[in-house]
């Protein structure tokens, strides 16, 4: 075996098909993300709800600490999930993942509080986003991999772009609601029962995404492995043994996707409140704005690395981060709602260079056969080395250096790791790839 990347067959499907893949695999992204939103979106609120409102400092970050040990699962799961989509279908997995989510997001929603139970409340909830964790951790990658084995080679990205933009519209959707209930309902409301009305929701769009999956064919390029009996034994240790270079690669990438993700579409509202002294509609209106604007972004930046390549497109995100993210932080400190928003639109337009892109490259780094477990593994590792862990590490910084530019550090640090991957990245576009690679689809 090489380290050749690989790129999916051509799909023997029509558009309309292709397209009905594109909805059902995109619902689950959805679902996943609105609940990490709706969790992010309403820390200040939780950690009043679920810990002592004595330090509202140490509730927030012990709130924060909560939502970042969850995405611990996420390497066991996404190496279970990996399996057993290699091993029984892309298809057949999703239906269960998108399951998991919806009825355990909607459990958080029914927890009972501090003030019911005490420390008690708190277990539950960390048990819940556990739980939680270990079902989406196969939502992503199956989803990406799902449509990039029914895309059109030279359009996949644009394809797969619906992933990162179901995504973004969970957390659109979730920033939505949270601003309107906090707008018509009040924060004292929200506090002490609006909170559950969003993790409620989660349950019946969940039922919707499952029903239309249900209706989908498997992958064909799945289905001609089968066909031939080529379906690999063993797909975790076969990437390990044989792609743990590109892994490796992966790993590095996931450092900016994973840690500037849940830093810029999901810390930033409680960055406002607390280090830019917005109200929390102010932040969740900012948070909105810039979403809006993200979606279409997204696919720009896949139809860019469609047409000139998925490695210059990334290292430009990595970039741009480096030499922006201090001053960035700096303007902050000295200003209000104008602002907070002009950064916020300036981070999610740099950051859609890299959500819009990584997930193509990711499936066409390695072949079909471990092409789930392959994406799966170093996917759900960054997210739990670098994703939930950097709202805790930049609210900690903050604490320690007394420096609101703190968190600029950790997006500086992510993206330099995310460049030792890139910099030994081979391009694996159709349009710019080297011909060789070709035979390994």
């Amino acid at each position: 075996m090489t380290e050749t990347p690989t790129r999916p067959a051509a799909s023997p499907v029509d558009d309309r098909s292709a397209r009905h893949v594109v909805a059902g695999a995109g619902v689950g992204t959805f679902v996943e993300y609105f609940g990490d939103a709706v969790y992010a979106f309403m820390a200040v609120t939780l950690s009043a709800v679920f810990f002592p409102t004595d330090n509202p400092s140490l509730a927030i970050l012990q709130t924060f600490a909560i939502f970042g040990v969850s995405f611990l699962m996420y390497p066991l799961g996404g190496t279970f999930w990996g399996h057993y989509g290699d091993r029984l279908g892309r298809k057949k997995v999703l239906a269960i993942t998108i399951l998991g989510m919806g009825g355990i997001t909607s459990l958080i929603g029914l927890l009972p509080t501090y003030e019911t139970i005490g420390w008690t409340a708190a277990l539950l909830l960390l048990v819940a986003r556990l739980l939680q964790g270990f079902c989406a951790s196969g939502e992503y990658s199956g989803a990406a991999v799902f449509i990039g084995e029914f895309a059109p080679p030279h359009k996949r990205a644009r394809y797969i772009s619906v992933v990162p933009i179901g995504a973004a519209s969970g957390f659109l959707v979730a920033s939505l609601l949270i601003t309107a209930m906090f707008s018509v309902i009040g924060e004292a409301a929200m506090q002490e029962w609006g909170w559950r009305v969003p993790f409620l929701i989660a349950g019946p769009l969940c039922l919707i995404g499952w029903y239309i999956r249900s209706k989908l064919d498997e992958s064909p390029a799945f289905l001609a492995l089968q066909s031939q009996d080529k379906l690999a034994e063993s797909p975790v240790a076969q990437v390990f043994r044989h792609h743990w270079r590109a892994v490796v690669r992966m790993l590095c990438i996931m450092a900016v996707n994973a840690g500037g993700y849940y830093l810029v579409l999901s810390y930033m509202v409680t960055y406002f409140q607390e280090e830019v002294a917005l109200s929390a509609t102010q932040s969740n209106l900012i948070a909105t704005i810039a979403l809006v604007l993200y979606l279409p972004l997204l696919f720009g930046a896949a139809a860019l690395s469609d047409r000139i390549g998925r490695k210059p497109v990334l290292i430009a995100n990595a970039v741009l981060f480096i030499l922006i993210s201090y001053p960035a932080f700096l303007l902050l400190g000295a200003a209000g709602f104008g602002a907070a928003l002009a950064v916020q639109l300036l981070f999610v337009a740099m950051f859609s260079l890299n959500d819009g892109t990584f997930a193509t490259a990711f499936v066409e780094g390695v072949p079909t056969e471990v092409r789930f477990s392959g994406f799966a593994i170093p996917f759900t590792l960054g997210i739990g080395l670098f994703a939930g862990g950097t709202p805790f590490l930049a609210t900690w910084l903050i604490e320690r250096t007394g420096s609101a530019a703190a968190p600029s550090f950790v997006l500086i640090a992510v993206c330099v790791v995310a460049l030792f991957g890139l910099v030994t990245m081979r391009e694996t576009a159709p349009a710019k790839a080297p011909a060789e690679s070709s035979a390994h689809a």
